[in-house]
């Protein structure tokens, strides 16, 4: 007996070292790729539709991906959890399975995302952190990041930060948190929360206040670069490896009220 189709949402944790990042790409190793397969795998047939929240690049982590999918199985998801568990490699992890309503969207349902960019901050680097941060022992000036900081949360167009190959058309987002934390083990964190993303637009954002940190560009470049919407007036782009996706939210999580939702684009 066929069992009826059903729709799940996964929430996944990744190290995308060796990915050559979320979205399927012919003859390249992909998270949505090994999700697909191993949901395949489990259903007896190979054409499984997987969406996902976000499309993660080559070398970036996450902790919190979503994606959702339409299975015909009569495993619980408890079971589906632990045989999804079963069939991935070691470098994706699932956190939990749940069935959801058909109509649910992992990507167009999401109001929210959390980026942390980790900094290894050790005098000399950790090899264990060699995957999963950037080696940037270089001094940082507190006030000078705390002030760039403060000029960005807000919505506004974010095309001075965009990467190249942003295909986004509308690039106003709200960006909710913006936030640097140093940690007694010899890291430290850049945090961002936002209605949404652009291609390499966390990595800019990092790559930017890292010179201001240096005091190579003064804080106020930050409206300058917004104003514009000009990326050669940014910094560079911070390599992939310390950027991880920690979570994706949705309205019946019931964890995010907008700070500034009725801001006038600036």
């Amino acid at each position: 007996m066929i069992s009826p189709p059903r729709r799940i949402r996964i929430e996944l944790a990744y190290d995308g070292t060796d990915f050559a990042g979320w979205q399927i790409q012919r003859g390249a190793r992909t998270v949505q790729g090994v999700l697909t397969s191993a949901l395949g795998l489990l259903q007896g047939r190979d054409v499984v539709a997987v969406r996902g929240a976000g499309r993660t690049d080559a070398g970036v982590h996450a902790r919190g991906q979503v994606a959702d999918a339409e299975i015909a199985s009569r495993l619980p998801d408890g079971e589906m959890l632990r045989a999804l568990a079963s069939v991935l490699p070691g470098d994706v992890r699932p956190r939990f399975v749940v069935t959801v309503p058909g109509q649910f969207h992992s990507r167009f349902d999401a109001v929210a995302k959390t980026y942390r960019y980790r900094l290894d901050r050790s005098p000399t680097g950790d090899p264990f952190l060699l995957r999963h941060a950037l080696f940037h022992p270089h001094p940082l000036d507190p006030a000078a990041l705390a002030d760039a900081l403060s000029r960005l949360p807000g919505r506004r167009d974010w095309s001075g930060f965009a990467g190249s190959a942003c295909e986004s058309v509308d690039r106003v987002r709200t960006l909710t948190e913006a936030s640097f934390e140093e940690t007694e083990g010899g890291t430290a964190f850049f945090t961002f929360t936002a209605d949404g993303f652009l291609n390499h637009m966390v990595r800019n954002l990092v790559g930017t206040l890292l010179e201001v940190g240096r005091g190579r560009i003064p804080p106020d470049r930050i409206d300058v670069i917004l104003a514009s919407r000009d990326r050669s007036v940014a910094g560079p782009t911070a390599p992939a490896q310390g950027l991880c996706l920690e979570r994706v939210l949705y309205p019946e999580d019931g964890v995010y009220h907008a700070a500034v939702d009725r801001e006038e684009v600036r």
